[in-house]
């Protein structure tokens, strides 16, 4: 079966599952559900879809989203998924301005408004968030989150599991280390290294796993 037509379950029943709800639906998949851990949630509903505590005799005919937000967990929880045999899949909202050369990793979720230029490369297990903009020739690593309203410049490189922060602004040719956190609203002017965060405009670093914070 092409996997377009195959329905959809949603690994998460938080807010940002939510969201990968509607760029689904947006663009035409069939929900099967959500899986949620929490062992109280399992029968229960969530956005009107049925929820499961986890994956066995669920995965027949479908793919699966792993709709976290902390890009660790979302790791761990796609490992398992792979590990069931199941496949992952991509959400990507209608609203999204995609280059034809950009290349899509399993399990990436575009969401509403994101725009994405030529050349761009985005990893297993990424977030591309509402209204964020990623200019060309980027590298956004597996499971990074690039959040809502921030703004790549050309030829960016974002590590694994690293998050720019809502509203960011990264110059061209910045490498942001895996791990790293970019704080809300910074502007990056320089390479930021793994594990990494860094804030303000323009971003100083305010805690480095290798060397003293605030520095």
């Amino acid at each position: 079966m092409n996997e377009a037509a195959m329905p959809v379950i949603i690994y998460g029943a938080g807010g940002h599952a939510k969201v990968v709800l509607d760029a689904l639906e947006e663009s035409g998949r069939k929900i099967a559900g959500f899986i949620d851990d929490r062992s109280n949630r399992a029968g229960s509903e969530y956005c009107g879809r049925p929820v499961f505590n986890d994956l066995r005799g669920r995965g027949e005919g479908a793919v699966v989203v792993v709709a976290v937000g902390d890009p660790f967990d979302r790791a761990r929880l796609t490992e398992r998924v792979l590990e069931s045999g199941l496949d992952l899949a991509s959400a990507v909202h209608p609203s999204a301005v995609i280059a034809r050369d950009v290349e899509i990793g399993p399990g990436a979720m575009i969401l509403a408004q994101a725009a994405i230029n030529s050349g761009t490369v985005i990893g297993s297990g990424a977030i591309i968030n509402t209204g964020a903009t990623v200019d060309h020739d980027c590298v956004i690593g597996s499971f990074a989150h690039i959040a809502p309203g921030s703004r790549l410049a050309g030829h960016v490189r974002v590590g694994d599991h690293a998050l720019v922060g809502i509203g960011a602004t990264v110059i061209p040719g910045v490498e942001i280390g895996a791990g790293a956190v970019i704080g809300a609203g910074a502007v990056v002017i320089a390479d930021v290294g793994p594990g990494t965060t860094v804030v303000g405009v323009p971003a100083k670093t305010i805690s480095d796993p290798g060397g003293e914070g605030g520095r």
